[in-house]
């Protein structure tokens, strides 16, 4: 392995590419020039591949909604995000009492921290997997109960059930996983989930899952309709490219959502919630979001598959989860040398990294520095 990038990886990975994309739609969502932010402010002037976003979002849509809400941005935020609610609840098969908008998904998974973990009670999860509600619940006196993923980096269902005991509070189950990618199958998500409804509450993370056009046969709403006390987190962040807005949203029964309301850190900005509202309906935008991840995607596995590096095939993250083969720190120094940021550590997958997908053009030019690298 040789530890310089070669020029030609440094060029292309310093090169920094905005492409844009002009996308035709009948409503107009969609019709207007889309610039990819390749390069976020606080990223030093490379390439932010660490932090799972989507450089081509906001949609046009949801831009134009911004600027509108800004007419009554002199007012508190009251009733502002009942037409997203109506929205998600007609998509979804739920009522509005089944929903919670929440400052991102994020703030929701706090509060489901907090609430189940509260008076050191247990909190069972995989590892690794996102650690937002698991360092919080442990902040609050919680016990949290890791459960390694299995030998393809995948949920251990029976391992994690056999976890649960009766001061388990919560269960969570990111799917698809973050870092590795990996999905639990809806087919077999939901039976755990029925099996599991007398033991504990399941919170299923689904921050990753419509990524992925066939996401509703992965989907764990059904249980959510059928009463179990399962809640499921989703976020503007991914698909629609809306992080620095803060909009994400909890599926839940009724007693469930009033129980996680009580606990509720913020107010949403009516911004943010214009911005989801018209994102949600954007179907354009979403099709060329996933489109572009998945060209992404295919460019980055094509090289680790070249190069004959260990990693996750089939990820349904915007993301790919690989084995550099040694120190993540050494990676990670090349790769900033060739202008990408990336190298957020993983333990105990610990020469593993994870690099979140950019514009195609960044990702091809990720590839050379791969190549020039390995």
């Amino acid at each position: 392995m040789s530890a310089q990038v070669t020029r030609r990886a440094l060029v292309l990975g310093s090169s920094v590419v905005a492409a844009t994309a002009l996308m035709s739609s009948r409503s107009g969502s969609a019709a207007e020039p889309v610039a990819p932010v390749s390069v976020a402010p606080s990223g030093g002037g490379l390439a932010r591949l660490i932090a799972n976003e989507n450089p081509y979002g906001p949609a046009a849509s949801a831009r134009r909604a911004v600027t509108e809400a800004l007419a009554t941005a002199w007012q508190y935020p009251m009733g502002h995000d009942q037409p997203l609610k109506k929205l998600i609840a007609e998509r979804e098969g739920l009522t509005t009492a089944h929903i919670m908008l929440g400052d991102g998904s994020g703030e929701i998974l706090r509060i489901a921290g907090l609430v189940y973990g509260m008076g050191g009670r247990d909190v069972v999860a995989a590892r690794p997997t996102f650690g937002f509600l698991q360092d919080y619940a442990r902040q609050l006196g919680a016990t949290v109960t890791e459960v390694p993923l299995d030998e393809n980096l995948k949920h251990d269902l029976k391992g994690l059930a056999a976890a649960v005991t009766g001061r388990t509070g919560l269960l969570y189950v990111c799917n698809p996983n973050n870092p590795t990618g990996t999905l639990v199958p809806g087919a077999e998500l939901r039976p755990f989930l029925k099996d599991m409804a007398g033991r504990t509450t399941v919170l299923v993370d689904e921050a990753y899952l419509d990524l992925w056009e066939d996401w509703p046969a992965h989907t764990a709403t059904e249980r959510v309709r059928a009463g179990d006390p399962v809640i499921v987190t989703r976020t503007f962040s991914k698909l629609h490219g809306m992080a620095g807005l803060r909009v994400g949203y909890a599926l839940a029964p009724p007693d469930i959502i009033q129980r996680l309301e009580k606990h509720r850190m913020t107010l949403l900005g009516c911004a943010g919630v214009a911005a989801a509202t018209a994102s949600y309906q954007d179907l354009e935008f979403q099709a060329f979001s996933r489109a572009r991840l998945q060209e992404g995607l295919a460019i980055t596995t094509g090289a680790l598959r070249e190069l004959k590096l260990r990693h996750v095939a089939e990820g349904r993250g915007n993301f790919v989860f690989f084995d550099t083969g040694g120190p993540l720190a050494d990676f990670s120094a090349a790769m900033r040398r060739a202008g990408y940021l990336v190298g957020r550590p993983f333990p105990p997958y610990d020469s593993w990294c994870r690099v979140s997908m950019g514009t195609v053009e960044q990702m091809r030019g990720f590839a050379e520095a791969l190549r020039g690298y390995f």
